[in-house]
């Protein structure tokens, strides 16, 4: 690959005579799974956290306005080339193998809607229907956000409709250790799919499209409601193979969190746990009978600090968990989806699968809540309001960057002002485009301030 950034080069790993021409998804897979974690942990998940504020500072980080030409670019490329460029390969030979190979074919297709799907809610116009086709496209045009979120619906729906073709005699065999989040369970991968379809959906209502039908119809469909269908990559833990959390602790500071004080718990963080019963307050946050560290400031000795149990090792990198969903529904049925069913079963449904997904379900769970406590807790909460469910789910999304950030800027809930000193107006609200792209592609949009809301807010 001569270039990690500019789209049109994706596409000539299929004509570099150089360059392989077919991908073995027991080689590609793991790869893919790789290089889009390190990068989600490493540079978004240590960088961005601070934005939507569930951790009250980090290294580096673009929230006070200016997002930098390396982490913008790593990312952009990542996402592109490692990511897309490998699928379409993937993908490419699963169609050519035919239905014997449609379950490949599902899992790549279903890995391209999601990596659009972030590429959307980081820079808002990216390429889409021209992407990944250079020898057509060599300078590819930028989707408006809406169109891409509708062709992320369209490779959801391409996904299911694999799998519900996928042949059950002499298909590929999938290894369990190259299919990172399912070992190649098909049904597990159409809960998913069908619940990503559901995210993409969210986000299209937000913006004012009229996708109420589809939300209707995919509320019929299997999704996730249990933790054993989560989507995540695992960590070992171990040198080289651990969580970018604590890897920065290691590599620059000491042995742990607690002790170095790095990650703290943001404001919303506090002012939504502390004092509530919840169980994720003594799961998330050591010290916590002292105040937070403040917003854009870092813990010391003398604030709370966020706990070992969850800046660790081997924490897992969380696609996606059955709370998001549940929540979802609570907002819908809330909304008036009848088929929706109970805002408020719903509502309880959420809190309840996350405080047991940080509490029992993960893996190397370190501090637990007991079943007893879960119950107290979440059967004594009352019927919810419509700022309950979104603050809900931004506490379900506690370590998931891109989705934590995509509530706070969809939802307004909770509240959150620039931290002192931004150049800024509002929290961020996208990334600019790399320094690379702009260079080598025309068709790159001008950048725009990074406090203008993306469409899918709708304000």
């Amino acid at each position: 690959m001569s270039s990690i950034y500019s789209c049109d080069n994706t596409l000539d790993i299929n004509t570099d005579p150089l360059a392989a021409t077919s991908a073995d998804p027991n080689a590609v897979l793991p790869f893919v799974f790789g290089e889009y974690s390190a990068r989600k942990v490493s540079e978004l998940g240590t960088r961005i956290c601070d934005v939507s504020q569930y951790i009250s500072n980090t290294f580096n980080s673009p929230n006070r306005g200016a997002v930098s030409g390396t982490l913008s670019g790593n990312t952009w490329g990542v996402w592109y080339v490692s990511m897309l460029g490998n699928l379409s390969l993937v993908k490419a030979d699963a169609a050519a193998a035919g239905p014997t190979s449609n379950n490949v074919n599902a899992i790549a297709t279903a890995l391209m809607a999601n990596t659009f799907l972030e590429l959307t809610c980081i820079w808002e116009k990216v390429p889409y229907t021209e992407a990944l086709d250079g020898a057509n496209f060599p300078a590819p045009n930028f989707d408006d956000q809406e169109v891409v979120l509708n062709g992320v619906v369209d490779l959801c729906d391409e996904a299911i409709a694999l799998i519900d073709a996928h042949s059950t005699e002499g298909q590929f065999s999938i290894t369990p250790s190259s299919d990172m989040f399912y070992g190649g369970d098909l049904s597990k991968w159409k809960i998913f799919t069908n619940s990503l379809k559901l995210r993409a959906l969210m986000l299209l209502r937000s913006g004012g499209a009229n996708v109420d039908s589809q939300i209707t119809a995919v509320l019929g469909e299997e999704l996730m409601t249990s933790n054993s269908q989560a989507a995540f990559v695992p960590y070992a833990g171990g040198p080289g193979a651990q969580s970018a959390m604590l890897g920065i602790i290691t590599a620059f500071f000491g042995p742990d969190n607690e002790s170095q004080n790095i990650f703290g718990p943001g404001d919303p963080i506090d002012e939504l746990l502390n004092g509530s019963g919840d169980p994720r307050w003594d799961l998330w946050v050591a010290r916590n009978d002292l105040d937070p560290p403040g917003n854009d400031v870092f813990p010391d000795p003398e604030t709370s600090v966020l706990s070992n149990n969850i800046i660790r090792g081997d924490l897992p990198d969380v696609l996606m968990n059955p709370s998001e969903i549940d929540l979802y529904k609570a907002e819908l049925a809330l909304d008036g989806f009848a088929s929706a069913g109970s805002a408020e079963t719903n509502y309880k449904n959420g809190i309840r699968n996350s405080i047991k997904w940080w509490g029992q379900d993960i893996p190397g769970v370190l501090a637990l809540a007991t079943d007893a406590d879960i119950d107290t807790y979440v059967d004594g909460l009352s019927a919810p309001t419509m700022d309950d469910i979104y603050n809900q789910q931004y506490l379900a999304a506690f370590n998931q960057p891109v989705l934590a950030w995509n509530h706070v800027r969809r939802n307004k809930i909770p509240v959150l002002s620039p931290p002192p000193g931004s150049s800024i107006s509002t929290i961020l609200k996208r990334f600019t485009y790399p320094p690379d792209e702009i260079g080598n592609n025309p068709s790159t949009p001008a950048n725009v301030q990074t406090d203008v809301p993306m469409w899918f807010e709708n304000l």
